[in-house]
Order: structure tokens, then sequence, then C-alpha cells
């Protein structure tokens, strides 16, 4: 790999990872920000709306953004935007305040995941090899690092904006040290700024979808499910959701050399079972051991679909690689929103382990029928042409 193709992946890998830690800061303080501006669960379910719908409507404007500048551009101005907008949050006086905030926010980093995502591909197109799936572990490092950072923040009593304006400083500064590194892309500039997902890009999205739908799943309902269906005590019951993180990370990290040997679709297959057999082991043994080994087993499933289809997206359809990269993570993002709320619906009916193992297992399915939308995408595309 060339120099200069090193040092991007490096830095991308570093917006990665900044990426994860801004975000987690958010997440982390979530109690605080409710009890400052006194919100209700639903006075608060509501703003989390505006963070849920910046996020759909700043996908496709990534990839316009992305078209006619070039993901290194593109970085460069929605990474000083993105951190900014947890200043926004928290200044927030009321809950329509903070759900603008909170769309706002959720927008620039739409904008940043398609960009980071799109910059990945070019490298891959670059290098001629996987790269994304080690990126993503950067995501999941970050979010290890903010929500550490955000732990002994709250645990210290520094105040809410105290704690967001240094996160958004380091996350400003950091992130324009880190995209000066970034290549440009070859074909910024050129072609349609939108698609929607068609052909072998739907099938793409609908793997993603399902993707998306197990990751939120498992955000939302692993710790419930030891506390809940095991009689965990709640230490345990987290360690669960550490336990998963842990395996989703190790996954990422060894997951492009597994697209490199086996190629993209005999990789989501097998995920995908490996996923739905860790989410059986899980609800369906009466233990604690048997719930912790299975959410381990259901993260390692995980960690590797989303990257893999990111990846593959640029050459399932004619149109410029972050257009196909937004048109995909935008029908995902809608199984992270899906996801929760299908299985505490389902639980109602069928209790709370019969509800995980029914969702996941049709999601295993689903992804299984659309895997064949990724042949012909069994590697990183051949590098076309001379690297600028």
């Amino acid at each position: 790999m060339r120099r200069p193709d090193r040092r991007a992946r490096a830095a991308t890998t570093v917006v990665f990872v900044l990426t994860g830690a801004v975000f987690a800061a958010w997440s982390t303080r979530l109690p605080a920000i409710k009890e400052q501006l006194h919100l209700s669960n639903g006075a608060l379910a509501v703003a989390i709306l505006g963070l849920e719908a910046g996020a759909i409507a700043g996908l496709p404007a990534g990839g316009a953004i992305v078209v006619r500048a070039g993901s290194r551009t593109a970085l460069r101005a929605s990474f000083v935007a993105y951190p900014l907008g947890l200043l926004a949050v928290a200044f927030a006086a009321n809950v329509a305040t903070l759900a603008l905030a909170l769309g706002a926010m959720a927008v620039a980093n739409s904008v940043v995941d398609v960009a980071m995502n799109a910059q990945g591909v070019e490298l891959e197109r670059r290098t001629g090899r996987p790269l994304l799936s080690g990126m993503h572990a950067g995501h999941s490092f970050g979010l290890a690092a903010g929500a550490l950072a955000g732990t002994l923040a709250a645990a210290a009593g520094v105040p809410v904006r105290a704690h967001f304006a240094a996160t958004a400083a380091a996350g400003i500064v950091a992130g324009i040290l880190a995209t000066r590194a970034l290549v440009r892309d070859d074909a910024a500039g050129a072609g349609p700024r939108f698609a929607w997902p068609r052909g072998p890009l739907a099938l793409l999205g609908l793997v993603a979808f399902f993707a998306f739908l197990l990751d939120g799943a498992a955000y939302n309902w692993i710790a419930v499910q030891l506390r809940t269906e095991r009689g965990a005590p709640p230490g345990l019951a987290a360690a669960a959701f550490m336990v998963y993180a842990l395996t989703l990370t190790g996954g990422r990290v060894a997951g492009d050399r597994l697209v490199a040997r086996h190629g993209r679709v005999r990789v989501v297959r097998t995920a995908a079972l490996l996923a739905a057999t860790g989410a059986l082991l899980a609800v369906a043994g009466p233990g604690v051991a048997n719930a912790l080994a299975g959410w381990a087993l259901f993260g390692l499933g995980v960690a590797t679909i989303a990257p893999t289809v990111l990846g593959a997206a640029p050459s399932a359809a004619a149109v410029p690689p972050s257009v196909a990269i937004a048109a995909v993570t935008t029908v995902g993002y809608a199984g992270s929103f899906a996801g929760p709320p299908a299985i505490g619906a389902l639980a109602g009916a069928t209790g709370l382990d019969a509800a995980i193992g029914l969702l996941v297992s049709a999601a295993a399915l689903a992804m299984l029928v659309g895997a064949r939308g990724l042949r012909g995408t069994s590697g990183a595309r051949a590098p076309s042409g001379p690297p600028g």
C-alpha cells in the first residue's frame, strides 16, 4: 500500500473512532439532560424522534454532498458541524429545542457517516482489498472510549455543558487534523446525486435493514433479557452488553481478512447463521452462562454484516459510491429504528425470549436470501487508473 493511502486509511479510522466517541457523549449524559430539562419519558421520546428524523434525512443529503464535493471535503466540513451539535443539545431549553438540536446533530452525523464510508470505499478501490470492516471496528472503539469518558464525567459531577464543550472542541481539532490526510475521490463531481434502491441495491438494502435491526435490538434488549428472563443481577446484566460489544469489535477487526479470503456472499451468510445461532442459544437455555455465550456469538455474527454490505454497495449500481452507500444506509437505518419496538410488541404476546428468537430467525433468513445481491462483489474493486 502506498504511503499516502496508508496515512489516509489511518486517518479514516480515526474519523470512525471520533464519530463513535462524540455520539457516546450524548448517550451517556442522556439521563442528566432529561433531569436538567425536567422531561417525562414521553417528552424524551418525542425529542429522540428528532434524532431519528435527522439521521434519515441526512443520508441522501450526505450522498449528494459527497458527489459534489468529494468525501474528503465533505468530511472536513461535516466534522466541524457534527461535534458542535453537542453544544446545541447542551444548551437546549425545552423539548422542542432539544428535538431540533438533536435533529441538526443527526443530519451532520449522517453526512459524516456517508462521507467516511465513501472514503473507505475509495481506499478499497485504490488498494484492491477490503478495508471497511476494520474501519468500523474503530467506531466501536470510539463508542467504548466515549462511554468511559461520559461515565467518568457523570460520576465526577461534571456539568453537561462543560462535558459537551470539551468533547466538541477535542472532536473538532482531532477531526480537522485527521481529515488533512484523506485522499481525493477520483469520481467527485460526476454522476447522479440520488438513487432509489432497486435491483441488487435493493437486496443490499434488505440485508442492511436486518443487520441494523439486529444491532438496534441488541443495544436495547440484551441487558433487559438477562435481567428479566434470567434473573441476573444488574451488574451482570450490563456485562452481557459489554460482552456483545467486545465480540462485535473483535469480529470487525477480523472482517476484512474474512472477506478477502472467502468473499462477501459467504461472509454475510455465515455471519447471519452465526448471529441466529447465538441469539437462539441466549434465549433457549435457562442459565445466565448460556445467555452470555449466546450474546457473545451473536456479536461475532453481527460484526461483519454491515461493513461488508456497505463495501459492496458502490459496485451494485451505476451511481457514485456515496449515492449507493447513502441509499443502502437509509434502508439500514430504518431497521435500527424498527427492531427494538418490534421486539417489544412481540414480547407482549409471546414473551421476550420467544420474541427475540422469532425476530432474529426471520432476520437471518432474510439476509440469507438478500446476500445474493452481493454476487460479483466478492472483494474490493480493483484499482482503475493511477491513484491521485
